[in-house]
């Protein structure tokens, strides 16, 4: 039987800036959390789906194999836990860039009023669409939105800065959308290790994002300074917790650490 898994939330605020300090927000293992953690321990991805997954992997990129076969079904955070991030900031309209198949946008969906989707895979964007979702399929790190969509008044990039390209643009494009008041939601594993899936190959990104070897506290420190900030972004909130996905059976819960940052556009 494997050990059950150690959910972190908790942060050394001694050690950072009073000013980051001052904006973490700390979440725990709520009932929600802990039924998903109970899910994956009994139910793993069989050994059959698991050899597919590979052999599709070897000719196809993660993302298409993951949305052909219906594995690595993940989560950041539920719906309350949600709600105590973003405060007041919810309502209005969400757009989801990298939504995967939508398991993760189902637990922000609830809390806004429209929800628009965004993938750059084909397969993820049908699974997004039989869930219901609006999604439009484009990079917008390549190339600009489509006036149709408007302004949101919020933007989530939940673990995709780095598995993109371009992940700074990205973030200046993103800003760019939101309503005067909007709010960027970005989650991001720590520490650092950026890498794009080009069809079965994995490349290195263009733009490169700063890898702080050491500490949870000194990789997120490093976010906000050195990337956030000069994208015109200001931290509002944040919060830390465990990025979930299903895993295999002799390792059934699959763990990486986030960080996850409430960001506005910088006053100046």
């Amino acid at each position: 039987m494997s050990e059950s898994p150690q959910l972190r939330y908790a942060c050394q605020t001694s050690s950072l800036p009073e000013a980051l300090a001052a904006t973490f927000v700390e979440l725990d293992a709520d009932a929600d959390t802990q039924a998903f953690v109970a899910d994956l321990e009994r139910h793993p991805t069989s050994a059959l789906r698991a050899w597919a997954r590979r052999v599709a992997a070897s000719w196809m990129s993660d993302y298409d194999a993951n949305a052909l076969l219906d594995t690595h079904d993940m989560r950041v955070l539920g719906t309350a836990q949600w709600r105590t991030l973003l405060g007041e900031r919810a309502g209005g309209r969400l757009l989801d860039l990298g939504a995967g198949d939508g398991r993760v946008t189902d637990t922000l969906a609830p809390i806004f009023d429209e929800v628009v989707t965004n993938e750059l895979s084909t397969g993820m964007a049908r699974r997004l669409r039989k869930r219901g979702y609006s999604c439009w399929l484009g990079d917008l790190a390549e190339e600009p939105a489509p006036e149709s969509l408007g302004r949101f008044r919020a933007i989530a990039m939940l673990n995709l800065l780095d598995r993109c390209r371009r992940p700074r643009t990205l973030l200046e494009r993103a800003r760019d959308l939101l309503e005067a008041a909007g709010v960027l939601i970005v989650a991001v594993p720590l520490p650092l290790s950026p890498h794009v899936h080009v069809g079965a190959e994995t490349v290195d990104p263009e733009e490169l994002l700063p890898i702080a070897r050491g500490s949870f506290e000194h990789g997120a420190r490093r976010l906000v300074e050195d990337v956030f900030l000069p994208s015109g972004l200001e931290l509002e909130a944040w919060s830390r917790a465990p990025y979930l996905c299903r895993g295999v059976r002799h390792r059934p819960v699959l763990i990486l650490d986030d960080a996850i940052f409430r960001l506005r556009r910088r006053r100046d």
